[in-house]
């Protein structure tokens, strides 16, 4: 992507989601307004004006304007809210909506072309996300993904998939990776914890995600059940809550792990709770560009992690930890105990982890990048209209 010139004047640019809950998508949304791009004003709009993540929004000075759908999106309210936030463009003078999920990818789309305006949908995943919602959510992600002015993929992984399987062309789809603020990241990383890390003394594993089928769960203790015959002094922290939770809490009693697998539930402190472990796992069947690998890398942490999606862009093989097939327990286990055996391993993939976030995924890389892609849709913009 080539840049583009500064524009003369700060020009807005629509920021547009669903609600403020604990994910991935949502903790990087507010890292983009943390480190908003030079030349280019944010406006926050959401679906819900809700979650645990809202505060923060408001410290950043905020105050989401909200168009709630009240429900199904097939209702009449849905074109209601299309019109009002193509009137607040028009009101505002606002060209450019950035969109940021599946609900608001499709009503971004619509309301910045009843407002003459352009749209970047973005795309965090493999669509694994709506696979139990029917084929109507993968044709309606398809046909809103050929229909942006530009597409803002996080992973290569993903961009390919617009490409190959959707039918995007390849210059409207843009690869804008994750960033950290590593200056706060370790900040709240020296906070104490927030709640105590149960368990006995004996190095610990962080999993970092919420408890649905995707995050491979169940391989994960079905691989810990392999690894506290060798190894039964490990500690296996899984910080996130959702519909698996009372599967796994089964299984762990069924599997006798009561003292070594410990569901903690939604947390807010988990720089702190990397911190405290030693290494970190992650056992997805799909991902975009993992939150969780990125922030376990900052915290110096090797990382074992499926195979999957944009997991390879962040973990090198043998160098900042190792990828196993998803759903490989065996696998999975033994390359667990390989980190547990040697501290000095343990600790020099994590220096090397750590140095890749500093290198290439930054907060500060992650604005340039989407200041580039905003001038680049507004240089696409003029071309349309002179010609």
């Amino acid at each position: 992507m080539h840049s583009v010139p500064p524009m003369a004047a700060d020009i807005p640019v629509l920021h547009f989601l669903n609600r403020f809950w604990i994910g991935g998508s949502e903790r990087q949304f507010v890292e983009r307004l943390r480190r908003h791009p030079k030349g280019f004003t944010p406006v926050v709009a959401c679906l819900e004006r809700s979650g645990p993540l809202l505060p923060q929004i408001r410290e950043l000075g905020h105050e989401p304007l909200e168009f709630p759908l009240g429900g199904s999106m097939a209702r009449p309210n849905t074109a209601a809210q299309v019109a009002r936030i193509a009137q607040l463009m028009r009101e505002r003078g606002i060209t450019i909506l950035h969109a940021t999920d599946f609900n608001t990818n499709l009503l971004g789309l619509a309301a910045a072309r009843l407002a003459g305006g352009m749209v970047v949908v973005s795309r965090v995943d493999l669509g694994h996300l709506r696979a139990g919602f029917g084929q109507w959510h993968r044709r309606a992600e398809k046909l809103t993904s050929r229909a942006a002015d530009l597409v803002c993929a996080n992973a290569e992984a993903v961009r390919q998939l617009c490409i190959r399987e959707e039918g995007c062309r390849p210059d409207d789809v843009v690869v804008v990776r994750n960033g950290l603020d590593l200056q706060g990241f370790d900040a709240l990383a020296k906070k104490p914890l927030a709640g105590d890390l149960p368990g006995a003394p004996g190095p610990r594993i962080a999993v970092i995600g919420n408890l649905w089928p995707v995050k491979g769960h169940r391989t994960l203790l079905e691989a810990a059940a392999i690894l506290v015959k060798t190894h039964p002094e490990a500690r296996i922290f899984c910080a996130g809550d959702g519909p698996e939770r009372e599967f796994l809490e089964q299984r762990i009693a069924a599997l006798g792990l009561a003292g070594n697998v410990f569901l903690l539930g939604h947390r807010l402190d988990v720089p702190a709770v990397l911190a405290a472990s030693d290494a970190a796992c992650l056992c997805s069947s799909a991902e975009g560009l993992s939150n969780a690998i990125m922030e376990a890398m900052a915290s110096r942490l090797p990382v074992v992690a499926t195979d999957v999606g944009g997991n390879s862009e962040l973990v090198r093989e043998g160098e900042s930890g190792f990828l196993v097939p998803y759903g490989d327990a065996p696998a999975l286990a033994e390359r667990l105990a390989r980190l547990l055996a040697s501290e000095a391993a343990r600790k020099e993939m994590g220096k090397k982890g750590r140095a890749r976030i500093e290198a290439e995924l930054t907060i500060e890389r992650m604005a340039d990048a989407y200041g580039d892609m905003y001038r680049r849709l507004l240089e696409g913009g003029e071309k349309r209209k002179a010609s």
